[in-house]
């Protein structure tokens, strides 16, 4: 929804996958707080969403929830179709190595693969 008078949203339109910030809440089907966002899983070049690394409340847990299971996307908090019980069942999240094309060698003249830092994460 849109403040008419401002023109700037209330936090209850749904957004796009891309503008999801790190520390949104995400909640389980009944409604419960399961965690927070830690960080989006897609393919910005093909577009395609593929899930959410999401961190545990009460285990300190990473785990990662399919963009199958994620039916809302906002502002101010993300929604799945999960229960509580079926999001602490979640594997652990591993984060897997990922590589760019960057200009790399001596003096930077040859284009290659360079690994990726190990954390893209927004500073807390």
């Amino acid at each position: 929804m849109t403040d008419t008078g401002t023109g700037i949203g209330t936090g209850t339109d749904q957004i796009a996958w891309r503008a999801l910030r790190y520390g949104t809440p995400v909640f389980t089907a009944d409604g419960q707080q399961a965690g927070t966002l830690r960080e989006v899983l897609g393919s910005d070049g093909e577009d395609i969403f593929h899930g959410i690394r999401l961190l545990l409340d009460h285990t300190k847990r990473e785990v990662m929830v399919p963009a199958s299971d994620v039916t809302t996307l906002t502002e101010t908090r993300i929604d799945t179709d999960l229960t509580p019980a079926a999001v602490t069942g979640l594997a652990d999240f591993h984060e897997s190595a990922t590589y760019h094309l960057a200009s790399v060698g001596w003096l930077r003249r040859h284009l290659g693969w360079k690994a990726d830092s190990k954390s893209d994460e927004e500073p807390n």
